[in-house]
Formats: C-alpha cells, sequence, structure tokens
C-alpha cells in the first residue's frame, strides 16, 4: 500500500489537477505576470475578509446532538460523549470554536478540511486532531478509499500514516469526483492575479513617491557621458525631493499609466466583488457599503445564512453523523448547527413574530423566552400553549361547541344575548 501511496503522490489527473502540477505548468504565474499561492491570495483583502467571515461564521454557531424520541419529538442528547467532544473540546489543544473556524478557513483557502480521529476502546470517537491539508491527500487502492498523510500535518507527526475513512473526518468543498474538494485559490487564480497585479502597481508607484515611469527626450543626440550626466542630475534633484530643472530643450515624457489612466480603483472593485461572488459572500460584510441601505443589508443577511451558510452546516452535519456516531443510532441521533440567532430580525420584528407565535398555539411563553436567552416563568405559568376562544376543529361538534362557549363580555352566553 506504501507503494501504490508513492506512485500515487507523483500522479495529479487532469480534471481535478493538484497544486504542484498548476505550478509546474505555469511556473506558480499568472496570465497577469502575478504568482498565486494560497499565502499570497490571503494578502489580498477580498480573499481574507471572505474567508474570515465565512470561518468564524461557522464556528460562532452553536452545535448540539439531539436525537429523535418514538413519539417524534426531537430533543437534545447533551450527555452522550459526542456531543461533548464537538461542542466542548475537540482536542486538548484547541476549544470547539477554534477548531471549526480553522476547518472552515481550510475549506475557503484549499477545498479540503481534514481531522484525524482518535478512538477509544468500545470505536467512539474521543479526540480530533487538526490536520493540515497541504500533507493529506485521498488516494484509492484496490477499489477502496484511503488517506495518506505526510509528516507535518500535525504537531509531533513524524511518519508517514495511511489511514482508513473512518479514521478522518473529511469535509470537501465543491468537487470533480465527490471525494476530493476543488481549491477555490486555484480556480480563482486569474482572478486573484488581476487584484495582486494592481496592488503591486500602485505599490511600485507610491515607493517613487507618486512618479510613474517616464523618460528624458533631447533634441540633440548626446553622448555616453553626457547621458549619464544627464541621468545623474535628474535622478539626483528627485533622490533629494527637489524639482529637476530641464534645460537645453529637455523633456520628459510619461510611459507608463497612471493609476486613473488604468482606473485603478475600478478593478479593485471589480476584482472585490468577483471574489465575494465566487465565496457568496454579501458586498456589505466585507466591508463594500457602495450599494447598501438599511433595509437590503438586513435581508442580505438573512439571503447570507440560507444561501452561504446552510450549503456549508449540511455539509458539516452529514459528515459529522458519518463519521462520529455509532452506526446503532445515527437513525435516531444526528448534529445540528442553531441558526435561529443569525435568523431574527430587528427587536419589533421579532416581538411581533412571538405574539402570532404564542397567540396561536405554535409557541409558549417559555419557549419565546429561551430563544431571547430567558429564564422561564415560575411555577410552570409559561409552559401553557393558548389559542384564542373563537376558534375550534372544522367538525360540526366543534363548531357547537364554539357557539355555546363563547361569553360576551358581561358574562351571558350568545345564546340569551340572542333571547334579549
Amino acid at each position: 500500500m506504501l507503494r501504490a501511496a508513492e506512485a500515487r503522490s507523483a500522479t495529479s489527473s487532469l480534471e481535478n489537477p493538484s497544486n504542484w502540477l498548476l505550478d509546474w505548468s505555469t511556473g506558480g504565474y499568472t496570465s497577469s505576470g502575478v504568482a498565486v499561492t494560497e499565502e499570497s491570495s490571503l494578502t489580498l483583502s477580498a480573499v481574507y475578509a471572505c474567508n474570515r467571515v465565512l470561518a468564524e461564521s461557522i464556528a460562532q454557531l452553536p452545535i448540539s446532538l439531539y436525537r429523535r424520541s418514538d413519539a417524534g419529538e426531537v430533543l437534545k442528547a447533551d450527555r452522550r460523549p459526542e456531543h461533548k467532544l464537538l461542542s466542548n473540546s475537540p482536542s486538548p489543544f484547541y476549544t470547539s470554536y477554534k477548531f471549526r473556524e480553522t476547518l472552515q478557513f481550510h475549506l475557503g483557502i484549499r477545498g479540503n478540511a481534514f481531522s484525524k480521529i482518535y478512538r477509544d476502546g468500545r470505536g467512539g470517537a474521543k479526540e480530533l486532531r487538526i490536520l493540515n491539508p497541504q500533507f493529506v491527500q485521498p488516494f484509492w487502492y484496490e477499489n477502496k478509499l484511503w488517506y495518506e498523510v505526510q509528516p507535518g500535518a500535525y504537531e509531533g507527526q513524524k511518519q508517514r500514516e495511511i489511514l482508513t475513512p473512518a479514521e478522518v473526518l473529511h469535509i470537501a468543498a465543491l468537487s470533480t469526483d465527490g471525494i476530493t474538494g476543488r481549491s477555490p485559490i486555484q480556480v480563482l487564480r486569474e482572478t486573484i492575479g488581476i487584484g495582486l497585479g494592481n496592488r503591486n502597481f500602485i505599490s511600485k508607484i507610491q515607493k517613487r513617491g507618486g512618479r510613474v515611469d517616464g523618460v528624458l527626450r533631447h533634441p540633440n543626440k548626446l553622448s555616453p557621458e553626457a547621458v549619464g550626466d544627464l541621468r545623474e542630475n535628474f535622478k539626483g534633484a528627485l533622490q533629494t525631493g527637489n524639482f529637476p530643472i530641464l534645460q537645453n530643450g529637455v523633456e520628459y515624457q510619461s510611459i507608463s499609466l497612471t493609476p486613473m489612466d488604468a482606473e485603478f480603483i475600478n478593478t479593485h472593485k471589480l476584482t472585490a466583488r468577483d471574489v465575494a461572488a465566487a465565496y457568496r459572500v454579501p458586498l456589505h460584510m466585507i466591508n463594500d457599503l457602495e450599494r447598501a441601505t438599511f433595509s437590503n443589508i438586513e435581508h442580505q443577511s438573512l439571503e447570507f445564512v440560507k444561501n452561504t451558510l446552510l450549503p456549508w452546516i449540511k455539509n458539516w452535519e452529514e459528515e459529522l453523523n458519518r463519521k462520529l456516531l455509532p452506526a446503532d443510532v445515527q437513525d435516531s441521533h444526528f448534529f445540528r448547527f442553531n441558526v435561529e440567532g443569525m435568523l431574527r430580525g430587528d427587536f419589533r420584528t421579532r416581538m411581533d413574530g412571538y405574539a402570532r407565535a404564542i397567540q396561536w398555539g405554535i409557541l409558549n411563553r417559555d419557549e419565546v423566552r429561551d430563544l431571547e436567552n430567558r429564564n422561564k416563568i415560575p411555577d410552570g405559568a409559561g409552559e401553557i400553549f393558548i389559542t384564542p376562544l373563537n376558534m375550534a376543529p372544522l367538525t360540526e361538534e366543534g363548531m357547537q361547541l364554539s357557539l355555546f362557549s363563547g361569553q360576551s363580555a358581561g358574562g351571558d352566553s350568545l345564546q340569551q344575548q340572542q333571547a334579549q
């Protein structure tokens, strides 16, 4: 198997090329002449901001283990070790927040997130160790999936390991084979290269004190000594902060575009918007407020949860259920991220929604107070579900019951009011 892993390490498909193949075929450079790697791409603010938004959003969501009872009720299973492992401390080295933030960050940069699963004597997961995706590669051998983990994937690893899928928590981004996720950075390398090239262009001009490239033109042909003197006098004046004086018909002519001519600002905006669109992150969340209003920001935030976070959450939940839960409880137990807090509107909207939910018996008052992080009403008074008195089942008996139970404000029944 180790020989198969060695042979696999040196190969790469054209449909899903490895990073080394892309770097070898392009020299690591894009069409803009800028080398784009995972590290260099993070220096582009839009790439870093989008991945930070996604990583922190996934990490801050509460996650719990639930079970479905025989009666169909969904109850927390917070006494099981799997719940404590994921929601409290996946490893002695990091918290649940850092664990999920790091894995989601790996997903956004490399398209794959790996964690080694350490199990106890009964086969239950007892620790999750983050693996650097740069040193992990899935491969097939004799029609079975394996994971090759090179030294350096985690702290303290000294030799190469071959792990089974049961030993690896693997969350993959968009994929062409269902196993290995595509690296968003490699997919967007040309767009990111434009952004990095723009930034480098401005940095070069700023380093020169705002001066662009140009040439000095003289009406006559000069000797090499005169050319050298002219160049040194011109450069010397600029380096000392003085204005160079052009004599004897010498003229300065720019040969490079100014930032305004190059439309640097517009190109910068387009690059940021292209990156945000690829990650499906609303522009206001990466501090682009040019087209933002109070009303559309609220709706975009809700759309971010529904259209951006929920696909990632579903990806997480299914892999967690598959790898961390024993087979005999997978039908009744499941992990779930709680997104209720992120879907809440402003205070007035929440109160209006709660009032209707209580009025129609959808929620009781204690459930509403729990959603607002408040204590329950004493003596169980908040556990009672209420419904309007004028409501009854759509049956003849129910309609008669509603008619005869209706009371006026003074306490008389409807029949007594009609007799009067």
